[in-house]
């Protein structure tokens, strides 16, 4: 998949469409290549493309590529830092991405009734906003829409492991 501000934001928009519509996000989860291209993303042929749901108490963290690790390695230190103050009870399971395998973890949404412009500021608008704005973005917005300490915790770490997916995803 290609690593551009085109298919990170048609990424984001889904995830975030996937909040509100529930056959949006069972067609995401189901069949995530399909869904993106039909959105605008650019899948190279053959690329896999697997979407796994985050809950209150499981957490997908997506590594980049062990190629392209190194160049992120401040922002996988920051998501460990905030694996280690995690409550008891939410397991994390990390998954690396590879040149032709994907993986995108859908946060759980976000509580509490967001309106479509909110939607469109958590997934980061409609790609002008760079890398490290959508991503503040997104776990600012979620981080003020949750209200639990596990779904906080949840949001925060996935928000942080965003900034180590980014280059890829929008997590």
């Amino acid at each position: 998949m290609k690593n551009n501000d085109k298919n990170r934001a048609v990424i984001a928009e889904s995830i975030a469409k996937s909040w509100k519509d529930s056959d949006h996000k069972a067609k995401l989860i189901s069949d995530p290549v399909g869904t993106l291209k039909s959105a605008g993303a650019s899948i190279e042929d053959g690329h896999k493309v697997t979407v796994l749901e985050n809950t209150p108490n499981l957490i997908h963290a997506v590594l980049p590529t062990a190629g392209s690790q190194g160049g992120h390695q401040g922002a996988i230190d920051s998501a460990l830092e905030e694996l280690r103050n995690l409550p008891e009870g939410v397991e994390v399971r990390v998954q690396r991405d590879s040149e032709n395998h994907s993986i995108i973890a859908l946060p759980a949404a976000p509580s509490g009734d967001l309106s479509d412009a909110d939607l469109e500021q958590v997934a980061g608008g409609k790609g002008g906003n760079n890398e490290a704005t959508q991503t503040q973005t997104t776990q600012t917005q979620t981080m003020e829409t949750t209200s639990t300490e596990v779904a906080e915790a949840e949001v925060g770490v996935a928000a942080a492991v965003a900034v180590v997916v980014v280059p890829c995803f929008i997590s």
